[in-house]
C-alpha cells in the first residue's frame, strides 16, 4: 500500500520488478482488489490449489514462491491421502492431450525441458553463473524443439 512518502535518487536506469496483478479465472473465487486468489494453504476449494503471486500477492522472491508451492503440494498430497478429492474417471492423460491439441497448445515434453535447463546452464557457466534464464517464449520454444532436430 503506498505511503505517499516519495524520495529522488540519482540513477542511470530503473527497472519496475513488483507490481503485478493477478487476474481472475472464470469459476474461481477472485479477490480483484488483492489480485488474488482467496485460499487457506493453497487450498481454494476441493481440488483447486494454487500458490505464489496468485495465492499471496506479488511479494518475495523465487525462495517465498518454493516455500508456498511445497505449502500448497503438502496440502494437495494431504487431501489426496484422506480422500478428500474426488477422482474424475474422465480425466485421464489421453484426455488432457486432446484438450491440449483443441486449444492448439504448444506442448514441451521432459526431454524439450531438459533441454532448455542444458542451454541456460551452459549460458550461466560462461560468465559464473548459476544459469542465463531464457527470457522469450520463441527463445524457450525453439531451445526445447533442439531435442526433435537431435533425434
Amino acid at each position: 500500500m503506498p505511503t505517499g512518502d516519495r524520495e529522488t535518487l540519482s540513477c542511470g536506469l530503473v527497472f519496475r520488478s513488483v507490481g503485478y496483478h493477478g487476474v481472475e479465472l472464470p469459476g474461481v473465487t477472485f479477490d480483484a482488489a488483492r489480485g488474488t486468489i482467496p485460499n487457506e494453504c493453497g487450498r481454494v476449494e476441493p481440488g483447486v490449489y494454487c500458490a505464489g503471486w496468485i495465492k499471496r500477492g506479488p511479494t518475495g522472491v523465487i525462495g517465498t514462491n518454493k516455500k508456498d508451492a511445497t505449502e500448497t503440494v503438502q496440502g494437495l498430497l494431504e487431501d489426496a491421502a484422506t480422500g478428500r478429492l474426488q477422482p474424475k474417471p474422465d480425466a485421464t492423460a489421453a484426455a488432457v492431450d486432446e484438450l491440449l491439441a483443441e486449444r492448439d497448445v504448444r506442448v514441451v515434453q521432459y526431454a524439450g525441458w531438459t533441454a532448455i535447463d542444458e542451454l541456460e546452464r551452459a549460458a550461466g557457466e560462461k560468465s559464473g553463473r548459476p544459469r542465463v534464464k531464457l527470457c522469450s517464449w520463441d527463445d524457450l520454444l525453439a531451445a526445447a524443439d533442439r531435442v526433435a532436430s537431435r533425434s
